[in-house]
């Protein structure tokens, strides 16, 4: 009998209960799908179906049908983290006057 739980990425993110593990959860679904998407353009993983991480205690399962559904993915997964990351540290902007540089 197996622990292993599926889930979608989406249940992943709700089971992470702050914004810093919702980060690092994205930042490991996110560096998985780029290696999948390495391995497709290398000519290891010619046909792309499906994508998994897992993680010992979580599995995720999500089907693509292209590449570009896989950079489409990889693309709205680095929005949302940054969605996250603003929440967690802000946003900050530092003006200057040129006469600061020399």
């Amino acid at each position: 009998m197996s622990c292993l739980q599926e889930y979608t990425v989406v249940e992943y993110l709700r089971s992470k209960k702050t914004l810093a593990e919702r980060i690092a959860a994205l930042d490991d679904i996110i560096s998985n799908a780029i290696l999948l998407l390495a391995e497709t353009t290398s000519g290891a993983g010619a046909n792309i179906s499906s994508y998994e991480l897992n993680d010992s205690q979580v599995q995720i399962k999500t089907g693509y049908r292209s590449i570009e559904d896989v950079t489409v993915s990889i693309s709205a997964l680095e929005r949302t983290r940054n969605l996250y990351l603003n929440q967690l540290k802000g946003r900050s902007i530092v003006l200057q006057d040129k006469r600061t540089f020399k």
